[in-house]
């Protein structure tokens, strides 16, 4: 009688057993939407680089209302650095520049779902698009020139004139001038951006963010920034519209 207690008891203990086991294996996550995200990233564009913040919000579950700022280098296409032969310890420069060009972007606009990934695997790929001001900031460029001087060359930093006779000339030129010369002479360039492109998002995680964007971003301001000094023989160098690829790294959070 003792003997057939202890196997009902093992028996009952393997059902139990068995059906604990059935159920973690068969039991799935149950996804949340979560209402608000934001994150940081690294952007990349056909002419420089900079910062950009996102703040989301879900409208539905394929579609989010989103705001972002953006802060990027601009440089010319054109631009290009020179050295100085003439003079040992000399630095290469860009000849002909005028200003460091910045822009300051901030805009609305909304990521649409196309293709949802899986659990905790895949990719999630989204259409992006943003409409908003575009703030483009100059600095002017310095530099350092040899001035002759009773048969002996001095180095002077002046900003960058190509109205000036020493500066037509290359040879004349010994290098950058510091950086920091110029700030307080800063100009503005009020405009405004339009960005499209596709975000591909791929976080192991459902509260994580990791994706990557890419597309593309037009700035019109109604005054043509100037980054380069205007040259008749090359045509028209600073426009009033400017065009980029842009490649964005993006790191974040969803709560």
């Amino acid at each position: 009688m003792g003997r057939i207690f202890l196997i009902f008891l093992s028996l009952i203990s393997l059902s139990v057993s068995a059906q604990t086991e059935d159920n973690i294996t068969y039991k799935e996550d149950i996804p949340i939407l979560y209402r608000n995200e934001a994150e940081g990233g690294l952007t990349i564009h056909s002419c420089g680089f900079g910062l950009n913040f996102k703040k989301g919000w879900h409208k539905t579950g394929y579609k989010k209302r989103m705001f972002e700022v953006e802060f990027v280098s601009m440089r010319h296409p054109k631009q290009y650095k020179l050295a100085n032969l003439y003079f040992d310890n000399s630095k290469p420069f860009f000849y002909g520049k005028l200003n460091f060009a910045y822009m300051l972007r901030s805009g609305i606009g909304g990521q649409n779902i196309i293709f949802s990934k899986g659990e905790r695997s895949g990719v999630e790929v989204r259409y992006v698009y943003y409409v908003g001001l575009s703030l483009g900031i100059t600095k002017p460029v310095y530099l350092d020139v040899i001035v002759p001087y009773d048969s002996i060359p001095y180095i002077v930093t002046r900003k960058y004139d190509p109205s000036d006779p020493l500066m037509q000339t290359p040879t004349y030129i010994y290098g950058p001038g510091p950086y920091f010369s110029g700030f307080d002479q800063l100009k503005l360039y009020p405009g405004a951006y339009g960005k499209f492109g596709f975000s591909f998002e791929y976080a192991g995680w459902h509260d994580k963010i990791t994706a990557i964007e890419v597309g593309v971003v037009a700035d019109a301001h109604p005054t043509a920034i100037p980054i380069m000094a205007e040259n008749p023989t090359q045509g028209i160098l600073n426009n009033r519209v400017l065009l980029n690829l842009y490649l964005t790294l993006v790191w974040g959070g969803k709560w």
